[in-house]
């Protein structure tokens, strides 16, 4: 199979003009790469060393052997490394008050994660994690970012645009939906729908010892009041008001602490340092990260000055109006192959591979959100109702990727897997699991993977949480702990397994990402060193917290009994931290055993 595809050079990581002020280059078409010609390479002392960054979590990094016995060699050679960026959910919280329905999160657990206090600083945040990224990128250079979904919240245009605004280092650029808009409207009206030429107004922050604030229902109230008051006045970050601000009945674009650029020396908007690459996540496609559907819903949206991005290629198209530093234009997807790009169905256009490190990596990116029509359904208006916020693949995907593994084999590249829902997340582990129409079950890609011994991990977000599992591979039989499949090793005996990481969201607590690098430890053995970032933007550390804390849910009414009866709130915490995961699911280095090509 002939795929388009680029290469990320990483062998001795590149990228290191544009990591000192370099002018580096633009990204291109299908087959463009990330850089305009030949990087110099870093210092050869960084050329082996682990990274060492300021925005690290300080935990010891814990050494797991479940595949592959020892340590990581003191002299090992640094492969690959590169940034996993996760679930931003930037969000148009003007838009959360008036379509988000939030008036509904009190009611039911399902809803919890679409109303937080620390919500209003989504764009800030990312922002101030590119400064830790470019800070780390300077000394230790990262090849790319993949961002494994949920980059927008309620799936708008004006979302979107503020995410690659974010990273692009500027503001209120056209897009591909304003663009295509002008064709037969005025300009003002598409441009209400994109957050151009407004910025996003400032809600007052809860006080989080306050009662009224650990009560999900009295929480939701006062913030949804605060939220409307500022979009009705134009409140900005330091509590004055201008009705030039207001964003009621229009979408808002990046906060007015970011509408700014390199050329002004005060500016504290950075762009992101290395080209960044984006998979679908669900937030991303469906309204809510839940209901995917067509008709009537941006008839209701463009009542309140928002548009939904409802079809895929709309999410798509946006990342092909981009700056050209970081790139690459079009940000991964400008690597599906041509003439799916090009077909009638707006639905397969999600999911590609490239290649890294001087080729010797397959990079290989799932679109995992199950957005077909379901057959049972005589509408295509609302398309699989029952998977909610689950995750998928279908055949013909499922077709491509074994296509891109063999490929991989045959071409000795060691594999890195992308996708936004891990396999737990997956719809026949969902709430309706037997109304959802499964084509390839969870355990059906695990056995897939484990077939190939040259695939040495699985990436993903969706749950907001820190966990690592091993999946091993012994006598022909796989599985995590959770799931067990047969697999049909393509070298017999050559098949030990690989690594499952999955990394917490930034909007949520801990509101951390990572860095990952592979090490080839030069005696059969492989490292993966995963290191968590944080960010230094500590008003929303702190929110998130208090926000993962606590939360009543009108219909637990076990949880309402033991708060009035016990006056202890604790009583109604719903994450018990899990988030943040166990040592061994933050700081690791993970073993692997090298595939042998030769024995194939």
């Amino acid at each position: 199979m002939q795929s388009m595809r680029f290469t990320l050079s990483a062998g001795l990581m590149t990228l290191w003009l544009v990591a000192c002020g370099g002018s580096g280059g633009s990204g291109g078409g299908a087959g463009g790469g990330a850089g305009n010609g030949p990087l110099a390479e870093p210092p050869a002392s960084l050329a082996r060393q682990p990274a060492e960054c300021s925005n690290m979590v300080a935990d010891a990094h814990v050494t797991r052997n479940e595949l592959a016995s020892g340590e990581r060699a003191e002299d090992a050679e640094l492969l690959l490394r590169f940034v996993q960026l996760t679930d931003g959910h930037i969000i148009d919280d003007d838009g959360q008050a008036v379509l988000g329905l939030s008036a509904l999160d009190p009611l039911e657990p399902t809803f919890e994660s679409a109303m937080r206090l620390q919500e209003e600083y989504a764009d800030e945040v990312l922002n101030r994690m590119i400064a830790g990224l470019n800070d780390c990128h300077a000394d230790h250079p990262a090849a790319f970012a993949l961002v494994t979904g949920d980059s927008a919240d309620l799936a708008t245009v004006a979302e979107t645009r503020r995410f690659i605004d974010n990273l692009d280092g500027g503001f209120d650029r056209m897009g591909a939906f304003e663009t295509a808009c002008r064709e037969d409207q005025p300009a003002a009206s598409c441009a209400r729908f994109t957050g151009r030429g407004l910025a996003d107004t400032q809600t007052p922050d809860q006080d989080i010892d306050s009662l009224l604030t650990q009560a999900l229902l009295t929480r939701t109230l006062i913030q949804l009041t605060a939220t409307e008051a500022a979009a009705l006045s134009g409140r900005a970050a330091d509590g004055s008001a201008d009705p030039a601000r207001e964003t009621v009945t229009r979408s808002p674009g990046l906060p007015e602490v970011l509408r700014c650029t390199d050329d002004d020396p005060d500016c504290v908007n950075q762009r992101l340092a290395m080209p960044y690459l984006v998979a679908f996540g669900n937030h991303d496609g469906y309204v809510r990260g839940t209901v995917p559907l067509d008709g009537g819903a941006n008839e209701v949206a463009s009542l309140f000055g928002r548009r939904y991005m409802l079809d895929q290629r709309d999410y798509i198209d946006e990342f092909f109006f981009t700056a050209e530093q970081p790139g690459p234009v079009g940000h991964g997807f400008q690597h599906v192959e041509a003439d799916r790009r090009a077909d009638a169905d707006p639905r397969n256009d999600g999911y590609y591979a490239f290649d890294a490190a001087d080729g010797r990596f397959r990079m290989i990116v799932l679109n995992t959100i199950i957005d077909g029509a379901d057959p049972r359904l005589p509408t295509d208006v609302v398309r699989n109702p029952f998977a909610l916020a689950d995750g998928g693949i279908d055949a013909t995907q499922f077709a491509w990727l074994q296509a891109e593994l063999a490929e991989a084999h045959e071409e000795e590249q060691l594999v890195v897997l992308f996708s936004h829902h891990p396999d737990l997340s997956f719809a026949e582990f969902g709430m309706f699991a037997a109304l959802v129409p499964i084509e390839v079950t969870a355990a059906q890609l695990l056995s897939e993977l484990a077939r190939w011994p040259n695939l040495i991990a699985w990436v993903a977000g969706h749950t907001h949480r820190h966990r690592v599992r091993a999946f091993t591979v012994d006598h022909g039989l796989g599985g995590n702990g959770d799931i067990a499949t047969a697999v049909d090793c393509v070298t017999p005996g050559a098949c030990r397994g690989f690594w499952q990481i999955e990394t917490a969201s930034l909007i949520d607590h801990p509101q951390q990402q990572r860095l990952i690098e592979v090490f080839g430890n030069g005696d059969g053995t492989g490292t993966i060193r995963a290191s968590i970032l944080g960010h230094d933007f500590e008003r929303s550390q702190e929110l998130a917290a208090a926000d993962d804390r606590c939360a009543l849910y009108l219909s637990d009414p076990d949880a309402v009994a033991a708060a009035v009866s016990e006056a202890d709130l604790a009583v109604l915490c719903q994450q018990g931290g899990t988030r943040t995961g166990e040592a061994g699911d933050r700081n690791v280095e993970l073993r692997f055993a090298m595939p042998d090509f030769g024995a194939s």
